[in-house]
């Protein structure tokens, strides 16, 4: 079985990233307030094979003591060396590289150990909110200031392994659909083995 964690701020899609993933509603979600409380194991068998998705809390909704918390909570429910993937999770319409979603990735990293870069991806949510001319600058631009980031919190700290960059990078809405002509399903990707 695939086993994929989804992280990232409160807000930014996770828990409907999956309910999109899998095609049904199974995580719930909110447009006013966080949901996400616990980290939660979602398995299922898909025709192309098994997979599950883990969403945890949303950080940077309140203060550091409840995401310290939060994170503590994921260290003790989920085995990090057994997931295939991280997946960071954030928006592409945020238009700029804000302190809370720094101090998330600087919080994740130290908690959870810079390793856990090592083998991530990164989703950009809510990308059908952003003109068709624009997308392609706007995920160079979010792309960009997170992986020199990550790059810098992980060079400057001397961890090992130090951020390269993420495999895949994915563009996705988890509510309009024929947002783009390019679209792909996901499943194929999240359950292909490497």
């Amino acid at each position: 079985m695939r086993k994929f964690m989804l992280v990232g701020k409160t807000g930014v899609g996770k828990s409907s990233f999956i309910n999109s993933t899998f095609g049904k509603y199974i995580a719930r979600t909110s447009e006013y307030e966080s949901c996400t409380k616990i980290v939660e194991h979602y398995a299922y068998n898909t025709p192309l094979g098994s997979l599950c998705l883990i969403d945890t809390p949303g950080l940077a909704e309140d203060n550091r003591i409840i995401d310290e918390a939060y994170l503590d909570l994921i260290k003790k429910n989920v085995d990090l060396e057994q997931i295939d993937a991280l997946i960071y999770v954030t928006r592409l319409d945020e238009t700029r590289f804000r302190a809370d979603e720094k101090q998330t990735l600087r919080l994740l990293t130290n908690r959870l150990g810079s390793s856990i870069w090592a083998r991530s991806w990164l989703v950009l949510t809510f990308a059908a909110s952003i003109p068709e001319d624009q997308r392609k600058e706007a995920t160079q631009n979010r792309v960009r200031h997170i992986e020199a980031f990550l790059q810098e919190i992980t060079s400057e700290n001397n961890l090992n392994p130090q951020f390269k960059r993420f495999q895949f990078k994915l563009r996705v809405d988890n509510v309009v659909r024929g947002w783009t002509k390019d679209g792909a399903p996901i499943l194929p990707l999240l359950t292909k083995k490497n």
